[in-house]
């Protein structure tokens, strides 16, 4: 594990097959922001090219300052995390908030992004979306890390997958509620994810683009892949029938066959 000062706050990160000459891919987790939510596409990737993975400010082993935070600081932390490694440039691969991330990074910093997975994210919050994080600031203000998180296993996992894993997801829970960041900071994060907004920005981006969603996923709905998809030039556009918004940990080895064909394409 390495770190790294960005804009006042410590970002820690781990770098994979470091010593690869191929062109580096870094796995941006969603809202939990912890390297371990990337780790079944870590244990793919890194046997072949440099796999990064880094815990967001406000999260795991970084900085947890209790202060406003917005997903543009969190693009700057990427690009904070390349400069100490002396990448030019990475495959980005950005999961719900980390594909916002991917949008940032994609729209301000393009000489740095080889190509964009932005997988079960969206373009800016709608009224669906703002009644699904308002409702998750106001459950984790009154009750708590906890009982939010058992609130949004059953929304971010598919119901099957849910059941017939339930002991897995306990112990996941357990791991994340462990590490789970000061009340504030989660607050704020939430926040960041509801002041989001790329929709004026998207026709900007050239980085080959590859867009995914799930048709089950209650969290970031198919229509929102669909529109990120519409919003950005020649973007390639993928949804999956079933495997709700973790689709990519339930389809783990067809999603990563994917991922793969497409950077290949476009290195």
């Amino acid at each position: 594990m390495a770190i790294v000062r960005s804009n006042g706050v410590d970002i820690f990160y781990d770098i994979y097959n470091k010593n690869s000459n191929k062109v580096p891919i870094f796995f941006i987790a969603g809202l939990n922001g912890m390297r371990s939510a990337c780790m079944k596409q870590a244990t793919y990737f890194d046997k072949k090219r440099p796999v990064i993975l880094h815990d967001h400010r406000g999260t795991g082993a970084s900085g947890k300052p209790i202060q406003s935070y917005s997903v543009e600081e969190m693009a700057m932390d990427v690009i904070a995390v390349m400069d100490d490694l002396q990448i030019p440039k990475a495959h980005m691969v950005g999961t719900s908030l980390g594909g916002a991330i991917t949008q940032v990074l994609c729209v301000q910093y393009p000489e740095r992004i080889q190509s964009a997975g932005i997988i079960c994210s969206f373009v800016k919050k709608d009224p669906f979306l703002t009644r699904q994080f308002e409702m998750r600031k106001k459950v984790l203000q009154a009750l708590g890390t906890e009982t939010l998180m058992h609130l949004t296993s059953t929304t971010l996992n598919d119901p099957k997958y849910f059941t017939d894993h339930y002991e897995d997801i306990l112990a996941r829970e357990k791991v994340l509620l462990a590490n789970a960041p000061p009340l504030q900071v989660e607050v704020a994060r939430i926040e960041a994810v509801l002041k989001f907004d790329q929709s004026e920005s998207l026709h900007k981006i050239t980085t080959p683009t590859f867009v995914v969603g799930a048709n089950n996923d209650v969290v970031c709905p198919p229509y929102c892949s669909i529109d990120l998809a519409n919003k950005i030039p020649n973007a390639k556009l993928k949804i999956y029938q079933d495997g709700g918004h973790f689709f990519y940990l339930v389809y783990s080895d067809q999603f990563n066959s994917e991922i793969e064909e497409f950077i290949l394409a476009n290195e």
